[in-house]
């Protein structure tokens, strides 16, 4: 649940602990520049736009990064998804020097853009908890049968539908999902990953499990129904498509 070795953030950082840089969701926008400017240096001056970073401004960027990171996988250990009753989930998108800095321009889910200042606005003051960026191009994998939430929250963003052929069930975090390849107590590691796993409704479950209905994923990433007679279907992103015999 960590951040790796490898990420790019935290490369050459000092620990997040021994970093006084400001927190965008706690300090006031105007405490933020004043305390962003005593850390780090201005952009390039002979860049009008302010996007190429001088090394002291990009090393300073990428300890703030390191540190809210750190926050943010270590505010979801133990598992869960973090939703609870009472709860309301809020998706901001904006930049990694957004972020660190406090200041520039976000733009929030069902909300539209704002200004990095008004994100305490939406947040109020607490509590509340940050939560890391969901990769979908990253491949998360357990070794044990049981689909842990992290990969049931990807694989349902992933599929928002079933993926059954003609399927119209909508995926939520309670739809069953099912293993492409079947899982083997004695086979290798990894089984339940995000490429391995797909969501089907109840009834197709039992129809893949108990009816002779078989499935397999091809090389671009669809998947190849074939039904207990013999009749072939794709399922992709475009839907189901029938695979006339030649």
């Amino acid at each position: 649940m960590e951040p790796g070795v490898d990420d790019e953030a935290d490369r050459d950082a000092p620990h997040p602990s021994e970093s006084d840089l400001p927190d965008p969701l706690d300090t006031p926008a105007r405490i933020q520049e004043e305390s962003w400017d005593n850390h780090a240096c201005a952009a390039d001056p002979d860049n009008e736009d302010g996007e190429e970073m001088d090394p002291a401004a990009r090393r300073a960027l990428a300890v703030r990064l390191a540190q809210l990171k750190q926050r943010a996988y270590g505010g979801i250990r133990g598992g869960g998804s973090g939703r609870g009753s009472g709860r309301t989930e809020l998706v901001v998108h904006l930049s990694d020097q957004t972020l660190a800095t406090g200041t520039g321009v976000l733009r929030v889910e069902q909300v539209g853009p704002a200004l990095a200042s008004q994100l305490g606005e939406f947040i109020g003051y607490g509590p509340y908890l940050v939560r890391p960026v969901i990769d979908l191009k990253k491949r998360i994998a357990v070794d044990a049968y049981e689909v842990p939430d992290r990969i049931r929250e990807r694989v349902k963003l992933i599929h928002p539908f079933e993926q059954f052929p003609f399927g119209t069930a909508e995926t939520s975090m309670s739809t069953d999902l099912d293993h492409i390849k079947p899982y083997d107590p004695t086979g290798p590691p990894e089984q339940t990953s995000t490429d391995n796993v797909i969501p089907l409704r109840r009834f197709s479950h039992r129809l893949k499990t108990h009816a002779g209905w078989r499935v397999r994923r091809t090389s671009d990433g669809a998947l190849l129904w074939t039904s207990p007679h013999g009749f072939e279907f794709r399922v992709d992103h475009r839907g189901t498509h029938r695979i006339e015999d030649d």
